[in-house]
Formats: C-alpha cells, sequence, structure tokens
C-alpha cells in the first residue's frame, strides 16, 4: 500500500516518463481504489504539476514538480549529455520512449537533426529548436505505453531513412542483447531499425541486469552502450568481447581545498591581472575639450 506521498510521488514520475497516465491504471499499479487516485490527480491539478482529463491526467508542457524529478536524475543527466555527444549532424535519429529519452532529448542542439519517434509527448521537448525537425510515427497508440505501435507506426518509420537509432531500453545482456517489458513497443523497435543503422543503447548501469520480458536487438545490431562509471568492469569486459562498444559517463569529481585555491590563483593570474594590464596601458581616445579642470584644493565648506 503505498502512502499519500509516495502515491503523488509516483504519479509524477509516471507522467514525467509517458507523459500522461490513465486513472484505472494508476489504480492497479499502486494497489488502490479509483477514487483514491482521481482525489489524487485532483489535488496535484490544483498545485500546478497535472493536467487532469477524462480516465486520467497529462503532463505539463511547462515546466513544473514532473520535469524537476527528471532533471534532478544526475546519472541520467550525464549519460543524455554523453549520448548527444555521439550524435552526428545532419542526421535522421529515431528514439524510443522513456525517461532517459526525455531527458535526450532536453539536451539535444540544433545540428540539423531530424528527430523520430513514436511518442508523441516526448517530441514536444523539442519545440522551438532551430534547425531541428521532428516526426511522429502515428499508427495504433498502445493505451498502456502510451506509444504508438504496429504495422502503420513502422511502415511510417521506414519511410523516413532513419541513419541513427537511440534505444533506452528496460534491459541490456551481453548474450541477448536490449530488451523490454512491453511487448508491443518490442516488436515495434524490432521492425524500426534498418540494418545499416548504427545503434546506441543509453542507460544506466542498474538496468544492465535486469530481466524483461522480451528481448528485441541483439548485440550484433548494437554499435555503442553509454551507461554510468557504476557499471562492473566484469559486465564491461562481457559487452565489449560482443562487440559493443562500453562509454562510461564519470561524475565529475568535487574540487578539493588545495585543488580550489589553484584554480582561483590560476584564474586570477589569467584573468584579473591580464584585465588590471590591459586597463592600465591602453589609451583611450579622449577630446581635450570633455576633460574637466580638476583642482588639487579640497572645496571648502
Amino acid at each position: 500500500m503505498y502512502l499519500a506521498s509516495q502515491r503523488k510521488e509516483f504519479i509524477l514520475k509516471t507522467l514525467a516518463e509517458h507523459g500522461a497516465a490513465r486513472t484505472i491504471a494508476l489504480a492497479k499499479q499502486m494497489k488502490v481504489t479509483d477514487e483514491t487516485v482521481r482525489n489524487d490527480l485532483i489535488n496535484l491539478e490544483k498545485r500546478g504539476f497535472l493536467k487532469r482529463v477524462h480516465g486520467g491526467a497529462l503532463a505539463l508542457t511547462h515546466k513544473s514538480l514532473h520535469e524537476d524529478i527528471v532533471t534532478q536524475d544526475d546519472v541520467s543527466i550525464r549519460i543524455a549529455k554523453k549520448t548527444v555527444q555521439n550524435i552526428p549532424a545532419s542526421v535522421v535519429m529515431f528514439i524510443d520512449s522513456s525517461t532517459m529519452g526525455y531527458q535526450i532529448c532536453n539536451h539535444i542542439n540544433s545540428k540539423d537533426t531530424h528527430v523520430v519517434s513514436n511518442n508523441p509527448t516526448l517530441l514536444t521537448r523539442l519545440e522551438g529548436i532551430p534547425n531541428l525537425s521532428f516526426y511522429c510515427t502515428g499508427g495504433h497508440f498502445d493505451r498502456e505505453a502510451l506509444v504508438y505501435v504496429g504495422q502503420d507506426a513502422a511502415k511510417a518509420a521506414g519511410s523516413l531513412s532513419i541513419d541513427m537509432v537511440v534505444l533506452t531500453p528496460d534491459c541490456y545482456s551481453p548474450k541477448h542483447g536490449a530488451g523490454y517489458k512491453n511487448m508491443l513497443q518490442s516488436e515495434f523497435i524490432k521492425s524500426v531499425i534498418p540494418a545499416d543503422a548504427k545503434v546506441i543503447i543509453a542507460m544506466p548501469s542498474t538496468s544492465v541486469a535486469n530481466n524483461p520480458a522480451f528481448y528485441t536487438v541483439a548485440p550484433s545490431q548494437v554499435s555503442m552502450l553509454i551507461t554510468d562509471e557504476a557499471l562492473s568492469p566484469e559486465m564491461a569486459d562481457q559487452i565489449e568481447k560482443s562487440g559493443v562498444k562500453v562509454e562510461l559517463a564519470y561524475r565529475r569529481p568535487a574540487l578539493q581545498g588545495a585543488e580550489v585555491h589553484r584554480n582561483f590563483r590560476l584564474f586570477y593570474n589569467d584573468h584579473i591581472l591580464s584585465l588590471f594590464h590591459s586597463i592600465r596601458y591602453s589609451r583611450l581616445p579622449v577630446s581635450s575639450s570633455s576633460l574637466e579642470p580638476i583642482s588639487s584644493n579640497p572645496p571648502r565648506r
């Protein structure tokens, strides 16, 4: 049984990941009544965290608490930034639906990139970025996963000449590859990957050992796995032996006292002193008529 605060956190995380949630599904997942969930949604809407609709709720498009929950996840941010660094310019890229997918979209810059996804809410994160276009596949809408799936969605994605596929699966195995818990999403991902596309897996190390219901992408199809530094050396070695390059998104170490002092001294020498000398020795073009006479005697009171 979830406490009230735990229920609200669960609802907001679900909205952050999928963009929408149904009352019935939330009640089933948290093992509470539909009425309890509706009351939670009413409370969260009054506080400005979501928008209620018939049968459930939608994530807000402006910044709210559910976005803060995502953006405060340091591991996801580091992995997302590392993933974006590996996206070349002028590429047609497919990205799937997950919290990590949202983070990647938060950090994508233009680079004349074309982004394709079967998650309509995820694509709203890309609005307003110059020189970037995005396409939603359409197709059959899976109300559980809140994504488009099926033959029509796969056909639409296949018509766009995808160069790169960025996947954020529920699991990765050195032997079996990437896997998903949702069968329809798994089948869709299988059909959407072109034979010559570069496939990047982006996921936290805690998900590598999970066991999904449906393995989807074999290691032979994967070019790179991007994760955090908590991945064990043994697991990293197994993955690389299968032909997949492992890239770790390291946490930036905090500066110690001596290093902080050294960095400040270097900054002072490089910037403050140079600014002082440039001001001291520069000749400013001024008109003599604009100069006021200066008296050596202070004014009398």
